[in-house]
């Protein structure tokens, strides 16, 4: 008996340590697709999916279907890879479940970012907030997107904010130090001078190969071009 007791005990273990993993998998897998979102990098984004004819991007304008309407929808946008191009979408506050059987799973994010997209002779910016409410679905050991939902909660821009104008505290004044900042704020060594911020198009080399093919990412050569 007590052997029996020990042997489901160490069952049960088991499984519970194979849950975290997959949580830990499809939070990778998430976060992956939000970082891939930012340049828009449309072949990493695809092959993060399941290729099932179920596969689904549902928005408030209309759903798409399968690899073609993934290929449709991600491959349109930015299409020229444009460096002043931007979709930020931090993916925040998860909430992710196993399927008993463990073959699919759900999420729940809070997505909230800035975006600048070129249109005409100029550029819109703005930021977004909404939800998703994701599906996964795994694949010979493999994690992968299979349903996306995204509701968006507000949106607005930089020029308008979200406080009464009469309200809107004034701007603090720099400090003393070179460069307008503190003397406390001087770091121990100078910067790398290489162009991280907006619009340069520069991507932050990953640390990790696609989740989905094990392949390298395509920022080295985006970053020299």
């Amino acid at each position: 008996m007590a052997e029996k007791g020990l042997e489901a005990k160490v069952k049960a273990m088991e499984k519970e340590l194979q849950r975290l993993k997959d949580i830990e998998a499809i939070r990778k897998l998430e976060h992956a697709y939000s970082f891939y979102l930012v340049m828009w990098m449309p072949d990493e984004i695809i092959d993060l999916f399941t290729d099932r004819s179920d596969t689904m991007l549902e928005w408030p304008e209309g759903t798409f279907y399968g690899k073609d309407g993934l290929q449709r929808f991600f491959g349109n946008i930015n299409p020229n890879k444009d460096p002043e191009f931007m979709h930020q979408m931090m993916h925040l506050s998860d909430v992710i479940d196993i399927a008993e059987d463990g073959k699919t799973g759900r999420g729940r994010w809070w997505g909230f970012g800035a975006m600048a997209l070129p249109m005409g002779e100029g550029v819109m910016q703005a930021f977004a907030c909404g939800i998703y409410e994701n599906d996964f679905i795994k694949e010979d050991g493999v994690w992968k997107l299979w349903k996306i939902k995204w509701v968006p909660v507000y949106s607005g821009t930089p020029a308008r904010g979200w406080v009464k104008e009469e309200r809107l505290a004034k701007p603090r004044p720099p400090g003393e130090g070179a460069g307008g900042l503190p003397d406390w704020w001087k770091p121990d060594k100078p910067p790398k001078g290489i162009p991280y911020g907006y619009p340069s198009g520069y991507i932050l080399p990953f640390h990790f190969k696609h989740p989905v093919t094990g392949k390298e990412t395509t920022e080295e050569k985006r970053n020299k071009s």
